[in-house]
């Protein structure tokens, strides 16, 4: 059966789109991708297919029992009939490579790509304030619920960590734009990090962090980077 409607939506890094959907006569299923993110559309007459081949995106969904409403992602398929939730699929940064739903209204099952017979029992449902992530054989992940830091802090164009690597929130800050910050020594990446940025407050998120963590700055060939704060002298080693 072809498609009533096919359109390829792309971000490039940096950039947010927010569109519409023809899936209704009036207040279509609205859309918000995020920096650096590939989305496909597909609206058929029994059905509404979108995959998410990269990055994240929001979406508010127009009520309709008869047509579902799918988003394909990594190793998921999430299906709704009407609500609000979000998916994120990629590469670098947060929760790298795994699939991530996280429901904001309403309610979404998340089950196995093409999940038929006993693959039928991985399907999960979750409800408004819950999310999951994909697990590494690709089945959904146990439900928890949302981070305090908000699922919508990238849509007001911020980042929201708690208790992250701060190597990952680095490659977070990376997704949004060159930053000119690095870390290069892996303890110092594990240290967590906490908090709210702009997207493009990487040099001041780094200039905040001896404050927070025994870590200091020190500039090398133009790049910031982070490194271990020495021991007080005479401090044993």
């Amino acid at each position: 059966m072809q498609p009533r409607f096919e359109q390829h939506y792309a971000t490039q890094r940096g950039q947010q789109l927010a569109v519409t959907l023809p899936d209704a006569a009036a207040d279509g299923s609205r859309v918000r991708l995020d920096t650096a993110t590939r989305l496909d559309v597909r609206l058929y007459r029994d059905r509404r297919e979108l995959r998410l081949h990269e990055g994240r995106a929001s979406f508010a969904v127009h009520a309709d029992a008869q047509r579902p409403f799918h988003v394909i992602a990594g190793t998921l398929d999430v299906v709704v009939t009407g609500t609000r939730f979000s998916v994120r699929h990629t590469r670098e940064g947060l929760d790298a490579g795994r699939t991530v739903v996280e429901v904001e209204e309403g309610r979404v099952r998340v089950a196995p790509q093409a999940a038929d017979g006993a693959g039928q029992t991985a399907t999960v449902e979750l409800h408004a304030g819950q999310m999951l992530s994909s697990l590494a054989d690709g089945a959904p992940g146990p439900v928890h619920p949302l981070r305090s830091a908000g699922a919508a802090a990238w849509r007001e164009g911020r980042i929201a960590f708690e208790g992250v690597p701060l190597a990952q929130a680095l490659a977070e800050f990376e997704r949004y734009g060159r930053t000119g910050v690095v870390v290069r020594d892996p303890a110092v990446g594990a240290l967590p990090v906490g908090g709210s940025w702009r997207v493009g407050d990487a040099q001041h998120f780094a200039a905040t962090l001896p404050e927070l963590l025994p870590v200091r700055l020190q500039l090398r060939d133009g790049v910031l980077e982070i490194v271990a704060r020495p021991p007080p002298a005479g401090h044993a080693k």
